[in-house]
């Protein structure tokens, strides 16, 4: 009467899939995140800026 529900294989990879469950430790939790916050990362005045040049060659690019 039920299906047997059969769990998919996980795949062997260092992506992170979203759609799969994972275990890992508070230390390799907080690890992972100081990784992230030492990489690089734009002012919120750079992230404006840059918006602002790439707007300006885009609708440049659009008048052609």
């Amino acid at each position: 009467m039920y299906k047997e529900v059969v769990e998919p294989e996980v795949p062997v990879s260092n992506k992170i899939n979203p759609n799969f469950p994972f275990e890992v430790t508070q230390e390799e939790f907080l690890a992972h995140i100081r990784r992230i916050e030492a990489g690089e990362f734009f002012t919120w005045e750079e992230a404006q800026k840059e918006f602002e040049e790439w707007r300006t060659e885009f609708l440049a690019s659009r008048l052609k």
